[in-house]
């Protein structure tokens, strides 16, 4: 068989179409089942291709045979079971012709709207189930009703995560309780892998805590370091002071990447004032360095190097300043956070105390 599955649908439910396929193609089957033993053979890990006849078939003047090839080349049909479905053309005749290949126990229903068996109780505008689907015919030749086999979509029937499961243990041939409790195992040990990234991402705020810690009681000698960076800048190009470059255009536009630097350490101070959080300000910082590395970038020549130095001395200057008052502003975000863990600790030791103390007493 080409296809695993074909889904038909009514245009209506184009999103639930979409949302099946999707989720269809990119499940990956639980390990523990892969290769046991099914009724489709040993099961596999994916479950792919699936067929959509709204996105599969080329533009054609012949559709119905291509939709008849296509499903005539599927294990199973999936029908996506409403109202709308129930009344549709298209959707009956791919059951009624499948059906007539295969027979009813290779199709699928999900109920997505509507209700089953509706029009037996009255409510013909309520259903959800084609005719087809409906009805079998014995070897009297006598019209019977039949029972599908279903997921329901529906918040009051299965939901969409045991609806979905359904499906796939039907489309692997395996048992749903046992499909339904690997996946909750899988999911548990994923779970626990979250649980262990977030702590280690906070054992990483942790160190990183830690290390501003360090750099706020290092702010003297980091200031120091900075500025012997900015004299030795100024000491390079001394010397070159009066060289610009011959093409005004170079000149023009090592400028206007000075200017840009600038402007973006500018944001880059407006967002420390605001208070963003970190991260965000981390891009901005990380985006003013670039900026400040594209103004001697820009430079073609050794005249236009030279000059391009001496203008960036500028946006170099107020780099270092804007990087001591953000060190300086986590230092003190950091003093106040461990003051308040200290705070926290006292209060917790102080009421440790006094339950001690109500326990002593007679």
């Amino acid at each position: 068989m080409k296809y695993w599955a074909f889904i038909s649908y009514s245009h209506k439910d184009t999103a639930i179409a979409d949302w099946l396929h999707r989720k269809l193609e990119t499940y990956r089957v639980p390990k523990s089942l892969v290769g046991t033993p099914s009724r489709e053979g040993e099961v596999p890990s994916r479950i792919m291709p699936i067929f959509r006849d709204r996105e599969e078939l080329p533009t054609s003047s012949e559709l119905g045979d291509n939709l008849q090839k296509s499903l005539q080349q599927s294990r199973y049909l999936i029908v996506i079971c409403s109202p709308d479905a129930a009344q549709s053309r298209w959707v009956e005749e791919e059951v009624r012709a499948f059906k007539g290949w295969y027979g009813r126990d290779n199709i699928i229903a999900l109920i997505a709207r509507g209700a089953p068996n509706a029009t037996d109780r009255g409510r013909p505008e309520d259903e959800c189930f084609p005719q087809s689907m409906r009805f079998d015919v014995n070897a009297a030749n006598a019209r019977v009703q039949v029972e599908p086999i279903a997921a329901d979509l529906r918040p009051e029937g299965d939901g969409r995560e045991r609806a979905f499961l359904k499906i796939v243990a039907g489309l692997l041939g395996v048992g749903f309780d046992d499909l339904y409790q690997r996946e909750k195992r899988r999911q548990k040990r994923r779970q626990m892998m979250l649980a262990a990234a977030a702590i280690l991402a906070l054992a990483g705020i942790g160190a990183t805590w830690w290390s501003i810690a360090r750099i706020g009681q290092s702010q003297k000698q980091i200031s120091q370091k900075v500025a012997t960076v900015q004299q030795q800048a100024a000491v390079a190009t001394t010397q070159y002071e009066k060289v610009r470059p011959t093409d005004n255009a170079a000149k023009e536009r090592i400028d206007a990447a000075e200017q840009r630097a600038i402007k973006a350490i500018q944001v880059c101070e407006q967002a420390r004032l605001n208070k963003v959080p970190f991260r965000e300000y981390s891009k901005l910082s990380a985006a003013a360095n670039g900026a400040i590395l594209e103004v001697e970038q820009a430079a073609q020549t050794t005249e236009e190097s030279i000059y391009a130095k001496e203008v960036n001395k500028t946006a170099r200057d107020l780099y270092a300043k804007e990087v001591r008052a953000e060190l300086a502003q986590m230092d003190a975000q950091h003093d106040a956070l461990r003051k308040e863990i200290d705070a926290r600790n006292d209060a917790m030791r102080k009421h440790a105390e006094e339950i001690m103390k109500q326990m002593k007493k007679p």
